[in-house]
């Protein structure tokens, strides 16, 4: 599934995603749809974001703001859990998932997670702020989404300056192993993904490189996907106690 970054600030707690909501959980076939349950995820209300920071001291009140990578239902289905929070995605995601106009949108793009944030999604579309040598919008002085088409027409990678840890980069789905940014192969099943998924595969493979270069470069951001447990462990194990 996918992963879940929360950032405190004075204000409240920003989400960057918000994974699989307690209700798609509960009633997954309508929620989620048929052909992702064919893929047999795990589903346990203990893995949302809204019990995770519960376990934290926190409650669903305290997220302020969404900043979602994508509009796909394992990144946006956790919304439904913090009605008061805005969410923010790129307009041309916003625009994708509105329209819904073919049915492989139709099935990334849940009914139940649009009506959900209607009327509470905010979309952007000025991007003039630079950063690691990319253009991206500032959502806040610590959070800036850098455009990476190619999973989605609309898809965002998400900068977080960490005051401990500096830069990390939320790839969202622009790669989904960490060997697509480190000129090793991820392996024919996860690339064969990936292009299935693929909104435009010739944008997808030109962001993976463009994402390889940054890793590659001295001093750059920890960079990390939405799917890769190792990445994901190590950049828990990175955060100074």
């Amino acid at each position: 599934m996918s992963h879940v970054v929360v950032c405190e600030f004075e204000h409240g707690l920003a989400l960057i995603d918000s994974g699989i909501g307690a209700d798609d959980v509960a009633h997954a076939n309508s929620r989620l749809g048929v052909g992702f349950r064919l893929l047999l995820p795990a589903l346990d209300t203990v893995e949302t974001a809204v019990e995770q920071i519960g376990a934290m001291g926190f409650s669903a009140a305290d997220v302020t703001d969404i900043v979602l990578t994508h509009m796909d239902l394992d990144h946006l289905g956790g919304a439904s859990d913090f009605t008061s929070a805005t969410v923010h995605t790129s307009a041309a995601e916003q625009s994708s998932a509105a329209t819904r106009t073919d049915a492989a949108a139709k099935v990334r793009y849940r009914a139940p997670h649009l009506r959900a944030v209607k009327n509470r999604t905010s979309g952007y579309s000025d991007f003039t702020d630079e950063l690691f040598g990319f253009t991206g919008h500032r959502l806040h002085d610590s959070i800036c989404a850098i455009p990476m088409p190619g999973h989605t027409v609309g898809h965002c990678a998400i900068a977080i300056d960490d005051p401990q840890r500096g830069w990390l980069l939320h790839a969202g789905d622009a790669f989904h192993h960490r060997r697509a940014i480190t000129g090793q192969s991820s392996g024919r099943s996860i690339s064969i993904v990936e292009t299935v998924l693929a909104d435009d595969r010739r944008e997808l493979r030109l962001n993976q490189r463009r994402l390889a270069d940054l890793a590659a470069r001295s001093g750059g951001p920890q960079i990390f996907c939405a799917h890769d447990p190792v990445q994901f462990a190590a950049l828990v194990a990175s955060q100074v106690q």
